[in-house]
């Protein structure tokens, strides 16, 4: 189990293989290693992990003064202190994302374009990973509270079709079923039907947004009861509709695509030109609208998903299209577009109740992040597994745009399930 003690977190063996696999691909072989330190990141940006910066030095042994820096993202579980960590291991959350990184990936997303995942340069199942630092190519995260504009929606969609389609590819290619080939990491990790705290988990978060519904200032009495009598029900069977579809064709999806997991890369315009995903532990064998539909939840305004829904989903279609057509595959005898939009419209409630379960926790406050997942653990069992009621309540009275993200899905919800 690695600790926060820098020189804990990797090994001086483990620090000169990733030096080494980075030298090795960018034809810097005759470069060494002079020094190296594991700096931690400052801020909750995650909630499954802790996360440091690997700062390494190399350079020519012929002319020592010829230096260059090289960085890397590092990523190890929860401290074991923390509830999240009997979580992760319980249900495999890391070692599904290391078995991702390593195994999956390389086979699967093949091709010189893959630079929507960053590259994995080392990775130890329950123990730590270390990625490719994307903000030295340019990629930032955005404001989690600031809902995506169409520009950075119109990058995902095209970027998340390419990533999708390389599962028809696989499939096509090796008449492999891809859930079957590595069902070790495409189990659900977040919802798992076993006992224990998955359940209690999910159990937690539809308590406290039914007690969010209590306070809707839109809505009487009466339609308060009817509509978290509606939630409750459709809540019963959530955990089903996260396993692989038999109705629809599946894919591997990302399944947390929230705004923190997507990274954007700008032009001199300050334009948004490519994103790179990251954070997979709780990807999942599903149809590729639960990706594109939980995207718009987790990250636009209800106006943008209202006005340019139909026009975003397009873009996406023909930017699998053109994958598949790539790969020398037709999309019409793969995944007809009549079949990707009756998936949509099947999904699209389920998705809705996706988001407004796990948006009250990604979108904290700063400061109620930092409070429960780091200064003060110990009140993180409650929070997720018990009754989140006084923490999302709290930020719903006292945090702005809070209460406006949070408003906005449930009562697209309410319309939904009862107008």
């Amino acid at each position: 189990m690695r600790n926060l003690e820098s020189q804990r977190i990797l090994k001086d063996e483990e620090c000169f293989e990733v030096v080494r696999k980075k030298l090795h691909r960018d034809c810097m072989e005759d470069f060494s290693l002079i020094d190296y330190e594991v700096v931690p990141i400052d801020g909750v940006n995650g909630y499954m992990g802790q996360y440091f910066k690997l700062k390494a030095r190399v350079a020519r042994p012929m002319t020592p003064l010829e230096t260059k820096d090289l960085n890397f993202f590092t990523k190890i579980p929860p401290p074991i202190s923390s509830p999240q960590y009997e979580f992760i291991q319980q249900y495999g959350t890391f070692k599904k994302e290391v078995e991702l990184y390593t195994r999956v990936f390389p086979e699967v997303l093949d091709g010189p374009e893959q630079k929507y995942i960053p590259e994995c340069f080392l990775g130890l199942e329950n123990d730590v990973i270390v990625l490719e630092d994307m903000a030295h190519s340019g990629f930032i995260m955005t404001d989690k509270f600031e809902p995506f504009d169409f520009e950075h929606c119109q990058v995902l969609m095209k970027t998340l079709a390419k990533f999708h389609a390389k599962s028809f590819i696989f499939e096509e290619q090796y008449k492999k079923n891809l859930h079957d080939e590595f069902s070790h990491c495409m189990q659900e990790t977040l919802w798992s039907h076993k006992d224990g705290k998955s359940k209690a988990m999910f159990d937690a978060a539809v308590k406290g947004t039914v007690s969010m519904i209590e306070i809707i200032p839109n809505l009487n009495k009466n339609q308060k009861e009817v509509f978290k009598e509606k939630l409750i029900d459709l809540s019963a069977s959530h955990m089903d509709k996260l396993s692989p579809s038999s109705k629809h064709k599946n894919v591997l999806c990302h399944g947390d695509l929230w705004a923190n997991n997507i990274l954007f890369k700008y032009d001199k315009d300050k334009k948004p030109i490519e994103c790179c995903l990251i954070d997979f532990q709780l990807a999942r064998y599903n149809p590729p609208a639960h990706d594109i539909l939980c995207f718009f939840q987790f990250t636009t305004s209800r106006e943008l998903r209202d006005k340019h829904c139909e026009t975003l989903l397009k873009i996406y279609y023909d930017s699998m299209t053109e994958a598949l057509k790539e790969a020398g595959l037709d999309i019409s005898m793969i995944f007809p577009w009549i079949e990707f939009m009756s998936s949509i419209e099947d999904l699209r409630t389920m998705c809705i109740i996706h988001g407004i379960l796990n948006t009250p926790i990604m979108l904290l406050d700063p400061g109620a992040a930092s409070k429960y997942f780091s200064e003060e653990p110990e009140l993180l069992e409650s929070v997720l597994y018990v009754d989140r009621t006084p923490l999302i309540c709290g930020q719903f009275e006292n945090v702005p745009k809070y209460r406006a993200r949070m408003l906005e899905g449930l009562l697209e919800l309410y319309d939904r399930l009862v107008d």
